[in-house]
């Protein structure tokens, strides 16, 4: 996994932050604040679509430590977002989704509360927060 925190020039949504191989393993405390979630892009098109794993879902939490992907001991998702194996979805959050711990997610294959089995193409997810 590599997460990348960059600044950007806008007022709205000043920092991106690109995970070029979302897994299990969570992505913790990203944009090192607090602040406002506006964008999340999930790239799988690296993957192709099967039975088995038709989508991935990635899991967003307000909490800068302590979290866990997946499993009996898994931190509850605050958003869950879904997208089709072999694509691009984006997701837009007018007027932003405020967090106030920190931003964390991590990306799995199943919706499922307990699901702790990574995608096995690279996801790349894309944030823009404030």
């Amino acid at each position: 996994m590599s997460v990348a925190l960059t600044s950007v020039k806008d007022d709205l949504a000043p920092k991106l932050v690109v995970d070029t191989d979302a897994d299990n393993t969570p992505a913790v405390h990203v944009t090192a604040g607090t602040g406002s979630l506006f964008m999340v892009e999930i790239d799988a098109t690296a993957g192709i679509a099967t039975t088995d794993e038709p989508a991935c879902y990635v899991k967003i939490i307000d909490a800068s430590s302590n979290v866990t992907g997946g499993g009996n001991s898994s931190s509850i998702p605050e958003l869950v977002l879904y997208a089709p194996i072999g694509e691009k979805t984006t997701y837009v959050i007018s007027g932003g989704w405020a967090f106030s711990s920190g931003l964390s997610f991590w990306n799995v294959t199943s919706a499922a509360l307990s699901s702790q089995t990574p995608p096995t193409a690279d996801i790349k997810v894309t944030v823009l927060s404030s």
